[in-house]
């Protein structure tokens, strides 16, 4: 609703009759701060506005269409000196000016009424507001403090992780110390069994000459016998 409007054909009557009206200061005045306050009023969404602000609009759009009609009847009117004589014209004046009174401390108590209702409204939704910022607060802190026990938890799991590689690498050492040593070993083994065969070959070499030397030892003596007792039967 554009209730601005109306202001704009009022102003250029009262402009009109302010010198020749003591009551128009008065109307223009009222004018001004009704002006002001449905300014700040139409700055806000229609969704935005009370029930009673949209009906106080509303009601001052009649006055104001009223006092353009009585407005604009007296500036029709000739003889402008005898007019403002006329109570006639001082009666309307006076009642335009109560309605616009009226309409001003309607307007600017449903506004009153309207801005408290808001601003209950807005309190509460910031108290809720607060709260949920509190939740999420709390939850921060919480998963602040689950971030820094996992954190702890990975820190002991990567200690317990070098110490593992720590150990395998000593295994590791250790497990090519054995298997050098059991090469050592094997090589030594080796060594032996060379050694082994040798000697076995050595004393079958030996058996070998030892039964020769034995064969010609027995030789000697069947012969030795043989001759000792042909000599036995020549002495004889």
């Amino acid at each position: 609703m554009d209730v601005i409007k109306p202001f704009m054909g009022i102003y250029s009557l009262v402009d009109r009759m302010k010198s020749n009206s003591k009551k128009c200061p008065h109307i223009s005045s009222r004018l001004d701060a009704l002006q002001r306050l449905v300014e700040f009023v139409q700055q806000k969404e229609a969704d935005q506005l009370s029930e009673d602000v949209i009906k106080a609009l509303k009601k001052l759009n009649i006055i104001l269409e009223s006092a353009r009609e009585v407005l604009s009847k007296f500036n029709e009117e000739c003889v402008m000196e005898h007019m403002m004589k006329s109570s006639g014209y001082k009666l309307e004046f006076e009642n335009l000016n109560k309605s616009l009174t009226d309409a001003f401390v309607t307007l600017s108590g449903a506004l009153h009424v309207h801005q408290e209702e808001k601003l209950v409204e807005q309190e509460s939704m910031l108290a809720e507001q607060e709260n949920k910022l509190q939740e999420l607060e709390k939850k921060l802190v919480k998963q602040e403090k689950k971030l820094v026990e996992q954190e702890n938890m990975l820190a002991e799991q990567e200690n317990k992780l070098q110490e593992l590689e720590k150990k395998l690498v000593k295994q590791e050492k250790k497990l090519v110390e054995q298997e050098n040593m059991l090469a050592e070993q094997e090589n030594k083994l080796q060594e032996l069994e060379k050694k082994l065969v040798k000697q076995e070959r050595k004393l079958v070499e030996q058996e070998n000459r030892l039964a020769e030397q034995e064969d010609i030892v027995q030789r000697v003596e069947s012969k030795m016998e043989y001759q000792s007792t042909g000599y036995y039967c020549i002495l004889q």
